[in-house]
This record gives C-alpha cells, structure tokens and sequence, in this order.
C-alpha cells in the first residue's frame, strides 16, 4: 500500500500535481488512498498512522513543512518517504537530487533507492534538514501561508524587508563543552542547501552525524543585509564576522523574546536545544545520490 498525503493550502496548482499522482499510481496497478491534511499536526499523524499500517511507502505532495511532519511520523519506521516537491523553498528536493517531474519522482520508488538519515531534534521537535533562530525565523513566524502560496519566494522578501526594520534581540549559543558565543541570527543545517537553492553550509552532510552551524557574530541592520547578500553570491563563509561551526548539538537562548523555526515552519519561541538523533528516516533517492556510510 501507498499512502499519499498532500497540503491542500501548498498553492491553487498542488490539485494539478495530485492527478499527475492518483494518475500515475493507478495507470500502474498499484494500491494507494489519497489522505488530505486541515491542520497543522495533520501529516504527522496520518503518517505515523501508515506506519502502524505497514504501508510501503508515503508520498508526499507538498512543500517542506508537510514534508517535515510525514518524517516525524515516520521517523524509526520502515516506511519510506518519497517526496513530490509543491512549496516555495523546496530545499528537501535539492538537497537530495529530486527530478523535477511528478513522474520522475514517483518513478524513484521502483527505479531509485532507499537510504536511511538521522533525524534531528529541535526541543521535542523532529526535522530532517535546517532550523534557524533570529532573524530568519522572525520572517517564518510573520509570514502566512497565503503570502507564500501567492508570492513565492517574493513573499520571504516582503516578509524580509519588514523586519529588516525592526530591532533585532542578541542570541547565546551554548556548544557543547560549555563554550558561548553571542551572535545576531543562526542556522543550524543538517545538509548543505537553504531556501532558493542558495548553499548555506558547503560543508554538510545530510547523512551525517552533526550539524553546521553558522551564526552572524556582528550586531545592526546593515550586517545582515549583508550576511545574506553574501549568502546569495555563496561567500559568506569567508566573512570574519560569520562563525562556520560543525556539532553534534546546540542551544540558543535570548534575552528577550525571539523566534526559531525548522524546516521552514515556526516551532515558536526560544529557548530551544538542537540535537542529532539515533533515529532514522528511510527516505526515496536517486541511485546517483551518495549512501551513507554502513
């Protein structure tokens, strides 16, 4: 059995995309039911309750966060996820080398492969492939889904441009060992893609065992439009007031109400602890993708 879960808020053409799915299936005999979500929470449940079922495979139809809850409700299960990209950011797709086609995904589940990756943890929350705390998820929290679905990534810049104007609070992150370091924003990054495509941690591993975290050290307006410029052009790594940091955990602290986000969605306010977990997500790939190591 295929479970297909999909957003019906992912945007007006997600119902194009899931016709290309229920017409695919069934051109192929294959056994599926179409489960639609109405709330947040929804997929992480429906997916969870495919698990207990022992269906084979989940498909999702959506953009990251719908993408995000599925692998929290499948994460230790041997159900796997194959993902048909519908969203604004569609970082999940880049990150693991997805066609762009509903049909070349769906293929993976008889042509591709299925590896297996660590789930993270931000508090009690599961995610699969960034968080970030500051001024990145100050944008998440005011943006809502309609500004996405009508805009797109214009909807980040709007959403951008606003607070870009209002003060920004110091964070603290604690590394292990106790080390601190103050900084204006994070990003806490399984692998190495952000939103747009854009390489925020060259370094990443998706498949790994630690995360790259990379904070703006230096205070004011002006530092982060800068930081993101050069995040566009891929050189803020190179900044001397950037901190490129791999670990296996984190905690970030504010002093005054701050947001935090993963995966693209508003987990809500810090403080927040980030962890690497021993759970894993079985996840569909193209046979091109690199394996884990055993």
């Amino acid at each position: 059995m295929i479970d297909v879960i999909y957003n019906p808020v992912a945007g007006p053409r997600v119902v194009n995309r899931l016709e290309r799915v229920r017409s695919y299936l069934s051109g192929r005999g294959l056994p599926f039911r179409i489960r639609e979500t109405a709330a947040s929470g929804d997929a992480v449940v429906m997916a969870r309750v495919s698990a207990l079922e022992g269906a084979d495979a989940v498909v999702v139809v959506g953009g990251d966060g719908t993408m995000s809850e599925v692998a929290d409700g499948l994460a230790g299960s041997a159900t796997r996820l194959a993902f048909v990209p519908h969203g604004t950011g569609n970082v999940f797709a880049r990150e693991f080398s997805l066609p762009e086609s509903v049909e070349e995904c769906l293929d993976l589940l008889s042509t591709g492969k299925t590896i297996s990756v660590r789930m993270a943890k931000a508090n009690d929350r599961r995610f699969v492939l960034l968080a970030s705390a500051g001024f990145d998820a100050e944008v998440v929290e005011r943006m809502n889904p309609g500004q996405k679905n009508l805009l797109g990534l214009a909807a980040y810049v709007l959403c951008g441009a606003r607070q870009f104007l209002r003060s920004q609070p110091t964070l603290w992150l604690e590394f292990p060992g106790r080390e601190r370091v103050e900084a204006q924003t994070v990003i806490i990054a399984r692998g190495k893609k952000y939103g747009g495509n854009v390489t925020i941690a060259p370094s990443g591993d998706i498949a790994g065992e630690t995360f790259q975290v990379i904070a703006l050290l230096r205070k004011g307006r002006w530092s982060i439009a800068k930081f993101v410029l050069d995040a566009l052009l891929g050189k803020h790594t190179a900044s001397r007031h950037v901190l490129v940091r791999e670990s296996p955990s984190l905690f970030v602290r504010s002093a005054i109400p701050s947001a935090c986000q993963v995966d693209g969605e508003y987990l809500g306010p810090l403080p927040v602890r980030f962890t690497v977990t021993d759970t894993l997500l079985r996840v569909v790939v193209p046979v091109e993708f690199p394996s884990p190591p055993a």
